[in-house]
């Protein structure tokens, strides 16, 4: 599947999503950056089933401990990248050193945890050896110091400097300054040779060491992933071709939200409903679970099987058109022809959010029965939101909105009669169930539009004059 923009993740919640991820190392953290669908169904699987992996056993100390460790990591691999090639200077040697103690410390902690998980194709290799070079007296201080003893030149040179520092505290002169800078100049320069040695010497481990940060981000995110899936209600999903169904969907980033149950067919799907029924999140809903596996991430439901798609397209009413100066219904029919064009190419999800809905109404209901009835003919799952009627008989499944369906009217009469219009419109929200129920006929929208116009103290004589015109 192809990533979406940043304003598709910020329109669906991905954005919401991601940001709850709070990896404990830079490598982690770059990994939730970088977080995009996977291409390789195997590895997305992989992915998936060290989530899954991980979830089953409970979190302990060593878990802890490994992730304080992953605390106090400095992203390196710039530096070990430059050293494949190019010498290292001593403040890199340094830093190398480091992270090759921490991950010493790491290691075990790891090989621990790895017992319990049985993580695929996530190894820590052993970097002593890499360590011993920096290393060589075994001090293991996070510190970097080469010895006087390095070679016999450096060993001579220090000790004639610091003969003559000696010499300089008993009795200053210029000829002593001037030798004492001729050995350091020397000395320098000899411990310039002996970092570029060490650094040739690194090299044969270099990979094993960018192997490990690589290992150490993916292992955090892993751990984030899971976390993510225990705090929301994440499940394992069942990838299966050409078969969609969620059961008790959900959208976190909704308090109190209805979970939705949707199975789609190949070919279109319309969810109606009246306004403030809540079908864009619907939409929302559908899109961040699909997306959330796609990317290796457990999805938000009670079950969910789901196909891999080749695109995820979400269309709905964007506020950059008007900026461009198209109107919003110039921008939807361009925005639709370019997803006609990717979904000639492969297997699309198409989500249509009251598509055409910034034109005659009657020109526009047209238009999403036609549309509804093109995709209905593709090899595609489209889903088309809408409030107008007629549509769903060109469809090859129909959802409804459950809205105020289940609502007392006279209770919610009685609860709205002393409050304001902010109050009402909330408590009007809290008696909407935004739970989605299968129509197994064509059947037009429900009408709660007039309903809640008639909760909200609309005039009668509007809303019978409405209600005639309608052939109520």
């Amino acid at each position: 599947m192809k990533a979406l923009s940043y304003e598709q993740k910020e329109r669906i919640g991905f954005t919401y999503i991601t940001g709850q991820l709070q990896p404990s190392s830079p490598y982690g953290t770059e990994r939730v950056r970088e977080l995009s669908p996977v291409e390789n169904k195997t590895e997305l699987l992989r992915q998936l089933d060290n989530v899954r992996r991980m979830l089953s056993v409970p979190e302990d100390g060593s878990l802890r401990r490994m992730l304080q460790l992953f605390h106090g990591l400095k992203m390196l691999r710039p530096t070990a990248r430059k050293g494949r090639e190019n010498d290292l200077n001593e403040i890199e040697l340094f830093e190398l050193k480091r992270f090759l103690l921490q991950t010493a410390e790491i290691l075990p902690l790891w090989k621990e945890l790895q017992e319990k998980w049985q993580l695929q194709g996530l190894r820590l290799a052993d970097t002593e050896a890499a360590l011993d070079l920096l290393d060589p007296h075994g001090h293991r201080v996070a510190s970097f110091y080469l010895e006087d003893d390095s070679s016999p030149l450096l060993t001579l040179l220090r000790q004639e400097k610091r003969s003559l520092e000696a010499e300089l505290h008993r009795a200053p002169s210029d000829e002593l300054y001037a030798r004492r800078s001729l050995v350091a100049a020397q000395e320098e320069s000899e411990e310039q040779r002996l970092r570029s040695e060490l650094s040739k010497k690194l090299r044969p481990y270099l990979g094993d060491i960018l192997q490990n940060m690589e290992a150490i981000g993916e292992l955090d995110l892993t751990v984030e992933k899971a976390r993510l899936a225990a705090r929301f209600g994440g499940v394992y999903p069942e990838i299966r071709d050409g078969q969609l169904d969620f059961s008790q969907m959900r959208y976190p980033k909704i308090e109190n939200f209805t979970p939705i149950s949707l199975s789609l067919p190949i070919g279109s799907t319309v969810i109606t409903g009246a306004n403030m029924g809540g079908k864009s999140v619907a939409l929302k809903t559908l899109a961040l679970n699909v997306y959330l596996i796609h990317c290796g991430l457990f999805p938000f439901a009670q079950k969910a099987v789901c196909p891999l798609f080749d695109a995820l397209l979400f269309l709905a009413e964007d506020a950059e058109d008007t900026d461009k100066g198209l109107s919003s219904f110039g921008g939807e029919i361009l925005r639709l022809q370019e997803a006609l064009d990717t979904i000639r190419k492969g297997f699309c999800l198409v989500l249509l959010d009251e598509f055409a809905r910034g034109t005659n109404p009657d020109e526009g209901a047209a238009l999403v029965q036609g549309l509804t009835e093109y995709l209905d003919g593709l090899p595609v799952m489209a889903v088309l939101s809408t409030h107008y009627d007629k549509v769903a008989q060109k469809a090859s499944a129909h959802y409804q909105v459950v809205g105020l369906r289940n609502a007392s009217e006279e209770e919610l009469s009685a609860r709205l009669r002393n409050l304001d219009g902010a109050g009402s419109l909330k408590l009007l929200q809290q008696y909407m169930n935004y739970g989605l129920y299968p129509v197994w006929d064509a059947g037009d929208c429900p009408k709660d539009a007039l309903r809640i116009c008639r909760l909200l103290g609309l005039e009668e004589e509007i809303l019978s004059l409405v209600e005639n015109n309608y052939g109520i």
